[in-house]
């Protein structure tokens, strides 16, 4: 019997567990701190294990004795925990949307024997993924971009708008300095910035923003122009750039009247997260757009991903939970069975490049009721 760990038991977390779990031959365990998470596994055959996940020497512990790990934890905890995990010698496959650059813990992987795939959801994940495949097939790659969104089907004032993942994380995408690549060069520019209007089908009008998505296609793609950009509905931009400018953001510490010293994200968050939080009753989707263009043959050639993901009736999975974690625990699978062996950190753009691989990936989520639509112009 393979065994397998989830370290982090939210929306992506438990659809990666019953996914994995669905595998008669897979022993499925999620740890996460909150014990309420027991009773909603345990009817899958999942197992659960209450745990402090910030801690270093509890993980270490925590993870012996298992095939896989599968890290699922918020950003702001996913660089210590993956080191931590490759310190103990697991291959591990991630989708923490991580700050720090994880490629940095490639010598420790290669050093440790261990395989480390990272940023393997929806994006970053196949919006890695898919540009890894093109970039293969394309003489010369020049212009990247891609664009992605989760928002829910109500449009509920004031934000309207509700975290489909860690609330934490969707911050980072309004603060974060965002890296894009002109003409060759690396640019950083403020999140929220470059606010453009964009129109999909059956969906209408949402406004696109500048974030920090393409990480480590920056190093791995040779493009000249590249950009990742979020979408919400339109006039989200504006209340987060008043947010943000006005220091509600900020994690330096202010005094008030009475002495009492206080971050103020601390007090965001507090009024926020509840507002934010994706109730049962809400039906979400997520859509993407991934452009790949560049030259074959001496001829311009435009590849166009397209994917419009809804909320699943049937399993009660949200679309960001699903398009998020079954990329990752199909690509589990792959590790287990040791189709992806080479050792290192390795972004999902390094498994596009195995044609055979990326479409299986295509075709298993397709089965799943994920589908990514392909034109070649």
């Amino acid at each position: 019997m393979i065994k397998i760990i989830v370290l982090g038991g939210g929306l992506v977390g438990q659809v990666m567990a019953r996914d994995l779990a669905a595998d008669k031959d897979i022993d499925v365990t999620v740890a996460d701190l909150n014990p309420a998470l027991k009773e909603q596994l345990t009817p899958h055959g999942i197992e659960f294990v209450q745990a402090d996940l910030s801690d270093a020497d509890t993980i270490t512990q925590l993870i012996q004795g298992y095939d896989l790990v599968i890290g699922s934890l918020p950003g702001f905890l996913g660089f210590k925990n993956l080191e931590t995990v490759i310190r103990a010698g697991k291959n591990i496959v991630d989708i923490s949307f991580m700050p720090e650059d994880a490629m940095a813990l490639d010598g420790l992987a290669k050093e440790h024997g261990v395989t480390a795939v990272v940023d393997c959801g929806v994006a970053p994940g196949m919006s890695n993924m898919i540009p890894g495949y093109v970039d293969s097939i394309l003489d010369k790659t020049t212009d990247l971009t891609i664009m992605v969104g989760g928002l829910p089907k109500e449009r509920s004032w004031p934000y309207e708008y509700k975290a489909p993942f860690s609330p934490i994380d969707v911050l980072e995408e309004y603060t974060r300095p965002a890296r894009l690549v002109r003409d060759g060069k690396v640019v950083v520019l403020p999140a929220l910035s470059e606010p453009e209007l964009v129109d999909f089908p059956d969906i209408g009008t949402l406004e696109a923003f500048n974030t920090d998505g393409l990480r480590s296609l920056i190093t791995t793609i040779d493009a000249p122009n590249m950009k990742e950009k979020t979408m919400r509905y339109p006039g989200h931009i504006e209340l987060m750039r008043v947010l943000r400018e006005t220091g509600f953001f900020s994690q330096e510490k202010i005094e008030l009247k009475n002495g009492t010293q206080v971050k103020p994200l601390d007090l965001t968050t507090r009024l926020l997260f509840p507002m934010w939080k994706l109730g049962p009753e809400d039906r979400e989707f997520t859509v993407m757009r991934v452009e790949v263009a560049g030259l074959k043959n001496d001829k311009q050639v435009t590849y166009t991903y397209d994917l419009m993901d809804r909320y699943d009736e049937d399993t009660g999975f949200s679309s960001m939970s699903r398009t998020t974690g079954f990329p990752a625990a199909i690509v589990a699978r792959q590790v287990l069975a040791g189709r992806v062996t080479d050792k290192g950190v390795f972004p999902p753009e390094f498994l596009g490049r195995d044609h055979e691989l990326f479409q299986l990936v295509l075709a298993e989520l397709t089965k799943r009721g994920v589908v990514f639509t392909e034109r070649i112009e």
